[in-house]
């Protein structure tokens, strides 16, 4: 295992959470032509939601996921998946924020998650994120600097503003740099 994976599966949960909701809303913007581009904004405006007020069921996040009528974050990613490869990946990094984000919410609840959340803090969870990441980005540093950032900040400022702040400026740095 690389020592960036290993940096992060060394964070706790709810940093983790962030690390890949941040990541999520970085390559947000991909999906602006998806015809269910608003679950994307819902699913991150809710995570977010958890990772501020804690105050988001995992049934409700679960629904995002997948729900009966075949909706959600998971169809809407293999409805991309032939159509745009940037759009399969920002997708599935929407659906790493979704599992971790769930994952939290379930235990929050004292109930068990779902089968599909199960593995959401797994060093392949983390890879196959990454993967999506980097199928959006390309190389970069941000995800590492991210880490860093978050090992050192505040529980008390772990907030949609800090972290936006943050990944803004290490965009920003890492774009001037290349």
């Amino acid at each position: 295992m690389n020592q960036f994976i290993t940096d992060t599966l060394q964070l706790d949960r709810c940093r983790q959470t962030v690390f890949h909701i941040a990541l999520a809303q970085q390559v947000q913007p991909v999906l602006i032509g998806s015809m269910h581009y608003d679950y994307a904004v819902r699913t991150l405006s809710l995570c977010w939601n958890w990772v501020e007020k804690h105050d988001v069921n995992g049934i409700a996040l679960y629904h995002l996921y997948h729900d009966d009528d075949d909706h959600g974050v998971e169809t809407a990613m293999y409805a991309a998946y032939s159509h745009n490869p940037a759009m399969w990946n920002a997708w599935g990094c929407v659906s790493g924020a979704l599992v971790c984000t769930g994952y939290c919410a379930f235990l929050d609840q004292g109930d068990s998650p779902p089968e599909s959340f199960e593995d959401a803090f797994s060093e392949k969870v983390l890879t196959a994120f990454m993967g999506y990441y980097h199928g959006v980005v390309g190389e970069s540093q941000v995800p590492e600097q991210l880490t860093v950032f978050l090992r050192g900040l505040p529980d008390n400022q772990i907030t949609k503003s800090v972290i936006l702040a943050k990944l803004g400026e290490l965009v920003n740095f890492s774009t001037t740099k290349q």
